[in-house]
């Protein structure tokens, strides 16, 4: 067995979980985008919805890549 195989070994199934993480990660980011969003709002009685909804957006973009992948 050369040591790439024994590698390969270590690490397999481990994907499975990075990938589990990666999906964790975003569904917390995108709470904590929907979170501000809402206190930041309340903050300014509604007076900059349009501003705060176009950040929102954008966060909720970003945070959709940490996984690698869209949607």
């Amino acid at each position: 067995m050369s040591v790439f195989d024994k590698m390969k070994g270590m690490f397999s199934g481990h994907q499975d979980k990075a990938d589990e993480l990666r999906e964790k990660a975003e569904d917390a980011a995108t709470q904590g985008v929907d979170q501000a969003a809402d206190s930041a709002g309340q903050a300014t009685g509604g007076k900059f919805d349009e501003q705060i909804d176009q950040g929102t957006e954008r966060a909720r973009d970003a945070a959709d890549k940490i996984d690698g992948q869209e949607g």
